[in-house]
């Protein structure tokens, strides 16, 4: 059997190990229009200098060798038939295969605002080829604008920073990291970067960038009136999974690629995994989907279950903070909150009829990991009559006394 991987991603790299660690003598290929593997978590450590490209590759140098493993790169796919079951790459070629993976994650999206598109000095920070060209760019470079506040903005700035740039960071929504923190807790990091040199623009938006005569950005207008200028502008916003080659192939998509619990698309045979499906887009997550989509291409018969909830780990300037499920529930939804702090931690917790709905803690997130697990399986926490903020794992985890195991006991 032929196993066809579309990306070197996480997911893709998951799935591929689980593969050849269960039945070595499937043929594996991997395509990936990168020429390296990498963390894009790390995007920022190669950027800022503290590690070189090696330093973010999460694979050993001869992963490919080793596991006997085909690994097309610097290729990319354009065009995917499921009849005759063959993708088609960016040089002509028709790549055959028995079963095939999509896990080629999400890329960047310039939005069509007058002088964005056109400006050579704009950039994403997806990929290792994005933090190169930035990296060249940084040694001329004094201003620096980061579009997009989000988890990748505020990677992009701190890398930025590092490199002795001014930087500014716009957005469009009234705080930093809205989809994983609340207020307060992003207050705090805030400050952080104020305290380091970044300056931000929130509740506002770009409205047009001027061009000078060499195609390149060099002052940015907001709709507030405020005119920033920038030597290089990095794009954090607007992300999308990156699924355009199956146009026309028969497979279902809204914004994403739709998967069953299986991972398996609509089309027998295809699979996806990882950002590209958008759901749960997070790094463990992102390995868990490939190993379960592997295993059920090797006919089983795995559920992935973790659509529950978000969950994120943010750590700048020294300070973490946990951010689980629903953390800013509308007032609709009738959920009760319950918030606890001192000068070293934040914690917030969102509660609706006894089950956990959501989960901040900033500042000491040690022993923290029992919260997913109330979260994902609804429990009741309201029976064990103690403040919320004191449940640990021991109120959670008993001996199942017919087999002497421990587990988690509701």
């Amino acid at each position: 059997m032929k196993i066809v991987i579309i990306g070197a991603s996480a997911a893709g790299i998951s799935a591929a190990k689980t593969i050849k660690a269960s039945e070595p003598v499937t043929e594996v290929v991997i395509i990936s229009k990168e020429d390296s593997v990498h963390s894009r978590c790390m995007l920022h450590k190669f950027l800022g200098h503290e590690r070189d490209a090696k330093g973010i590759s999460f694979i050993a140098e001869d992963f490919f060798e080793k596991n006997g493993i085909t690994w097309l790169s610097n290729t990319t796919v354009i065009g995917l038939d499921a009849q005759k079951k063959t993708v088609k790459t960016h040089d002509n070629r028709d790549i055959n295969y028995d079963k095939l993976l999509i896990a080629t994650g999400a890329s960047y999206f310039i939005p069509p605002i007058p002088g964005l598109r056109e400006s050579k000095n704009v950039y994403g920070f997806r990929d290792l080829k994005d933090a190169q060209l930035l990296d060249s760019e940084c040694n001329t470079a004094r201003n620096a604008v980061v579009i997009g506040a989000g988890l990748v903005g505020m990677d992009a700035a701190v890398a930025l920073l590092a490199r002795g740039l001014k930087v500014t960071v716009i957005e469009m929504t009234q705080s930093v990291m809205s989809l994983q923190l609340d207020q307060k807790s992003a207050e705090a990091y805030q400050q952080l970067f104020e305290k380091n040199g970044t300056e931000f623009v929130l509740a506002d938006k770009v409205v047009s960038v001027d061009v000078d005569e060499v195609g390149r950005g060099k002052t940015i207008h907001l709709a507030s009136g405020k005119a920033i200028p920038a030597d290089v502008i990095v794009i954090a916003a607007g992300v999308r999974p990156a699924f355009n080659f199956t146009e026309g192939s028969g497979i279902t998509t809204d914004h994403a690629i739709l998967v069953g619990d299986d991972l398996k698309t609509n089309i027998d045979d295809i699979y996806a995994a990882g950002d590209v499906t958008g759901i749960a887009g997070i790094w463990p997550n992102a390995m868990k989907q490939g190993r379960i989509a592997a295993i059920n291409m090797l006919g089983e018969k795995l559920l992935y279950e973790d659509r529950y909830a978000l969950k994120n780990t943010v750590n700048f300037f020294g300070l973490t903070t946990l951010s689980l499920g629903n953390i800013n529930p509308e007032v609709e939804e009738n959920c009760d909150i319950f918030i606890r702090e001192d000068r070293n931690n934040y914690q917030k917790i969102v509660m609706k009829k006894g089950v956990v709905q959501g989960v901040i803690i900033q500042g000491n997130i040690g022993g923290t990991g029992f919260w997913q697990y109330l979260i994902k399986n609804k429990i009741v926490v309201s029976s064990k009559n103690k403040d919320v903020f004191d449940l640990s794992y021991a109120d959670f985890y008993g001996l199942d006394q017919s087999t002497g195991e421990y587990n988690y006991a509701v």
